[in-house]
């Protein structure tokens, strides 16, 4: 795990166009900056590996990489405004940082390794603002950014200056359109370096996990995130910790490391219609135009409920007028009241497999995942040791608060409903 007064992060900005549609001239451009030697504040240990190697990786998937190590503030200011200066509007770009970082009432800042600072003032003086750095990539015209922070969310310079960064994280950036933000832990958690002791890898968990999933062909990258999410909280449960990436996305269309090949081209089509396609781009809009579109084009779509409910919710009036589907929506309900009342796995695959893209699909999903974590957690504490009480306390409270945000989802998809039908919704 990183030191307790480390505070470790790394921003990928991954700026490139659409697969589909990006210019043929595109240059593909990366820099990557890893800071591990610190002067005056805990030295880190992986920082510079994980930069080279996601250098590598980049290179292979076709990027023009420079690489700039263990960088003072003059040598971090220089490497940026050098590397900006070169991209071009359409470009596919990629930043990489590595290192401490703190959060200040201003923003986060990304420290150099010659940092030695007294008050916020002197931060925000010596130190790159993430801002900064987002708004002038954003100036550049680059279709889509990937931002992605592996953090270990403390204070870096310790309880001698405690005024520094006294909220504890990094705070999340809205991304703007066209742009997608990736914390390798979600608010109040630690990103792990290393499982234990013996664990030789030389990359912390998130990013081998991350170059493990960007490998592969004709993988879109809010996919190739979303499995880091999973695998990083599965590692990290195993022994006792809580760790989740956080996802906030803004992206448009379809974005890839490695393009799909004719074939597997072909494949996905047959696998994602273009009502699927259509209907994702539908919900990553999300107001009341992008859905009336959606129905335009599609009256009788598999979707169709689901976008009436939207806009519904976002009129604030009932947009279901036949009798037949209000009683399809409630019958519907009355099958998820009855999965859920039974509260086992062949209950909500009853659901999921009568409506696969129900209100509730996501729940049921999530429901099932539980279930299976739950009944290895209980075989686990029958062969159990004293030793392994602390590591199936921890894992019981990763599932608790896994429920409470299944819960909430829940709620969300009642309300949905209820905005959908104009009917009291009741919760059992």
């Amino acid at each position: 795990m990183k030191c307790s007064f480390c505070f470790k992060f790394y921003l990928t900005c991954l700026l490139f166009g659409f697969f589909s549609t990006s210019p043929a001239l595109a240059a593909r451009l990366a820099l990557t900056i890893g800071n591990d030697n610190y002067q005056f504040v805990p030295k880190l240990n992986k920082a510079v590996n994980d930069a080279e190697s996601m250098a590598l990786e980049f290179r292979k998937a076709g990027f023009d990489v420079e690489v700039k190590k263990n960088t003072n503030y003059k040598g971090l200011v220089r490497s940026i405004d050098a590397f900006l200066s070169k991209i071009k509007k359409g470009d596919e770009v990629v930043v990489f940082y590595a290192g401490h970082g703190v959060q200040l009432k201003t923003g986060p800042y990304l420290l150099p390794i010659d940092i030695e600072a007294e008050n916020e003032s002197e931060i925000e003086k010596f130190s790159f603002s993430l801002y900064d750095l987002t708004e002038k990539i954003n100036e550049k015209k680059a279709s889509f950014a990937l931002m992605i922070l592996d953090a270990c969310r403390d204070n870096p310079f310790g309880t001698k200056t405690r005024s520094i960064g006294t909220t504890r994280g990094l705070n999340a950036i809205e991304p703007a359109k066209g742009q997608m933000v990736v914390y390798s832990a979600s608010r109040g958690q630690k990103a792990l370096d290393s499982l234990n002791d013996k664990d030789a890898n030389p990359n912390s968990v998130f990013t081998r996990e991350f170059i493990a999933h960007m490998q592969k062909p004709g993988v879109r990258v809010d996919e190739v995130v979303r499995q880091v999410q999973d695998n990083v909280e599965m590692i990290a449960s195993k022994i006792g910790h809580e760790q989740r990436p956080a996802l906030y996305n803004e992206s448009r269309g379809n974005f890839y490391f490695y393009a799909p090949s004719a074939k597997e081209s072909d494949v996905a089509k047959s696998k994602s219609p273009p009502e699927d396609d259509f209907w994702m781009d539908t919900k990553n809009t999300g107001n009341k135009e992008a859905f009336e579109a959606y129905l335009n084009v599609f009256p009788n779509g598999k979707y169709a409920n689901l976008a009436k409910a939207n806009i519904s919710k976002l009129t604030g009036h009932s947009s279901i007028e036949n009798a037949n589907a209000r009683n399809a929506i409630l019958e519907e309900l009355n099958l998820w009241n009855s999965s859920k009342n039974s509260g086992d796995i062949p209950s909500f695959q009853k659901y999921l497999d009568k409506y696969p893209n129900g209100f509730f699909n996501t729940v049921a999903k999530e429901s099932i995942r539980l279930l299976k974590e739950e009944q290895t957690l209980a075989e686990l504490r029958r062969n159990s040791t004293n030793a392994d009480a602390e590591k199936l306390l921890a894992a019981n409270k990763v599932i608790t608060e896994s429920r409470k945000k299944m819960q909430m989802e829940e709620r969300a998809s009642l309300d949905l409903v209820k905005a959908f039908m104009k009917i009291e919704v009741p919760t059992f």
